[in-house]
């Protein structure tokens, strides 16, 4: 039975608006046709609209009274005649209603206690602090054998002791009755709780009825305001281009240029990490934690990050390591112990450290919302859920982490980027006092990936104009920060902290190069740092960016940097072969280093000679 009424309170005539080419409550009745559970389907209605609406597409209606209060009364007063046991209550406003839950909820009757159950009902766990505070979300709390003690609007219990971990459900608008219970109800008069609250199934408890909950985690749209129609139709136009089957041609041109994302808040300036707690304030959602993930060189020395993060409610740090490069399995391992942890989706991740602990940061707020391995999205335009709030303060510059669309990762299969609209962070916070301590060589292998980045952007075939404007920026930045000058490390630090800046947004609309591909071979079977990595391999790489070559060989020397040699004189013939394997699966690369016709310029045996090299 599906209880039609048209005269909706919040959102009048609801039930009568289009969903993707056909009325919400067509599309309610027929998914509960298509469970293939009953023996029959019918929506009881008030409404002359909505009985033709079901009746001219081939449904069944009932006409009822108008004077019912709640859909059980519509209901009871459906089935009083009708010879069946047990009656399900699909509410109208469910179009997205499935046959999972459908079953959870019959299978009740089947149980070794069905003989107590008078009617069962569906709940889902919430996780939205929003959710559970909105007064249109029903809560439900539950017995340890799963039957109803209450509902209410409110959020039950309410969360006086906030480090309490609760889980809150919500209650979904399906029900099975007993026959005779729907039709006591029907008799029974409307008591004090049903009218404050105005949730019909308090009637049952508050004349003693035992009421199963059944989990779901099917969530599916409830049509209770205009902004539910609109997310409705997003899943009904995602579903039809899903499904389409046909073709369609446009006589309109079409276009290939990118539309990039990019950071949209950044705050700059010394002393501007203490501005954190305050910058993300108004993204906390309700209790829900923020989550820190730091580089664990600051576990010793608390006073320059952690003794600063003012942390509230359940909010967490966690140290991670990065004497490895990142790894999905430590983003699956991160996003699991957060998931442990905390009873709600963090209200945000900040990561406090250099471009592994960015990385890592903008992979974990995407697979909070993405389900599924990080493995799963190394790619282009894998990503299907925005993440969750996530933000940036590097302590280390030159990585371009940043601001970067891309998250690095070494996959069991391959070292490759999650590129995604969803990868950029919320907020950025640069900082110059955060690089004070950084070791120098650390300091210069973390520069050097900024100028690569410029020399392989400036010099590559995908170079346009926006790509061009930031990389030669960020190219006459580390020109300055790096050759003979007269710069403090203060005005250095923040000056890297620009070039870093630029030389990210000059591969946003470009590509890296011979240098990045090569290198995340190395990163992949050896564990080389993605930094000297890039200078380890860059040095040798004259043939393919003389010029740029040859001004990285003389920062070198200023600095009195000493780049490793010999990495690979071990190495074997299988760990060579798959060096270059994962090197030349980096299509984009290699064709904006060398062009269209790459595979002509470069091969297998050209990249051993040159990893035989380092």
């Amino acid at each position: 039975m599906i209880p039609a009424r048209y005269a909706a309170t919040r959102f009048p005539g609801k039930l009568m608006q289009d969903l993707g080419g056909k009325t919400v409550i067509r599309r309610t009745y027929e998914a509960t046709l298509d469970s293939g559970l009953f023996d029959s389907v019918y929506v009881v209605t008030d409404s002359d609209i909505i009985y033709k609406e079901i009746t001219s597409h081939g449904g069944v209606a009932i006409m009822s009274k108008k004077e019912h209060s709640c859909g059980s009364d519509r209901i009871a007063e459906a089935v009083e005649e009708m010879d069946v046991d047990i009656v399900v209550n699909v509410q109208g406003d469910e179009p997205f209603t499935e046959k999972e839950s459908l079953e959870k909820v019959l299978n009740v009757f089947y149980e070794k206690d069905s003989e107590r159950i008078d009617l069962a009902s569906l709940m889902t766990p919430m996780d939205d602090w929003d959710d559970i505070m909105n007064p249109n979300s029903v809560k439900v709390i539950v017995d340890e054998n799963g039957y109803a003690l209450y509902y209410s609007r409110a959020p039950i219990p309410f969360p006086r002791d906030k480090e309490i971990n609760h889980v809150y459900y919500k209650h979904k608008g399906v029900y099975a009755f007993r026959k005779q219970a729907i039709l006591d109800f029907y008799r029974l008069p409307m008591r004090s709780l049903e009218a404050s609250e105005k949730i019909e199934c308090i009637r049952y408890l508050e004349y003693g009825k035992n009421i199963k909950m059944v989990e779901t985690h099917h969530e599916g749209v409830e049509i209770d305001t205009p902004e539910d129609l609109e997310r409705a139709k997003k899943i009904i136009n995602k579903k039809n281009l899903l499904n389409s089957e046909s073709t369609i041609i446009s006589d309109m041109p079409v276009t290939t240029h990118k539309n990039f994302p990019m950071v949209p808040k950044v705050v700059y300036g010394e002393g501007a990490f203490s501005q954190t707690s305050e910058i993300i304030s108004k993204e906390r959602n309700g209790i829900a934690p923020f989550v820190y993930l730091i580089d664990d060189v600051f576990e010793n020395n608390k006073s320059f990050i952690e003794d600063r993060i003012p942390l509230a409610y359940t909010d967490e740090i966690i140290y991670i390591s990065t004497k490895e490069e990142p790894k999905t399995s430590q983003v699956d391992a991160i996003v699991s112990k957060i998931r442990e942890d905390n009873q709600y989706t963090p209200s945000g991740i900040i990561g406090i450290g250099g471009g592994s602990i960015l990385d890592l940061s903008k992979a974990v707020s995407i697979l909070l919302t993405n389900a599924g391995s990080a493995s799963d999205y190394q790619g282009w335009d894998l990503v299907k859920n925005k993440a969750v709030y996530h933000v940036g303060i590097p302590t280390i510059s030159g990585t371009g982490a940043e601001v970067s669309r891309t998250t690095v990762l070494t996959g069991p299969e391959r070292k490759l980027g999650i590129n995604s609209d969803f990868t950029p962070f919320d907020q950025v916070i640069l900082d110059p006092e955060l690089l004070k301590d950084v070791p120098k060589d650390q300091w210069f292998y973390t520069g050097m990936d900024c100028y690569i980045h410029c020399v392989e952007s400036l010099n590559g075939t995908y170079l346009n104009a926006f790509s061009q404007s930031y990389g030669e920026k960020a190219f006459d930045l580390c020109k300055e920060i790096f050759l003979k000058n007269n710069l403090s490390r203060e005005e250095a630090d923040a000056k890297l902290m620009m070039a870093s800046w630029h030389g990210g947004m000059s591969i946003a609309y470009s590509q890296v190069g011979v240098a990045h591909a090569m290198s995340y071979g190395l990163a992949y079977v050896l564990g080389t740092k993605h930094g000297i990595g890039n200078c380890i391999v860059f040095d040798k790489l004259e043939e393919y960016y003389p010029e740029g070559v040859a001004l990285f060989k003389e920062m070198k020397e200023y600095h009195g940097i000493t780049i490793p040699e010999g990495i690979c004189t071990n190495a074997t013939e299988e760990q060579l072969n798959v060096m270059t394997k994962v090197a030349l699966s980096l299509e984009p690369l290699w064709e904006n280093a060398l062009g269209n016709d790459w595979k002509s310029k470069i091969d297998a045996n050209k990249l051993k000679e040159i990893y035989r090299s380092l």
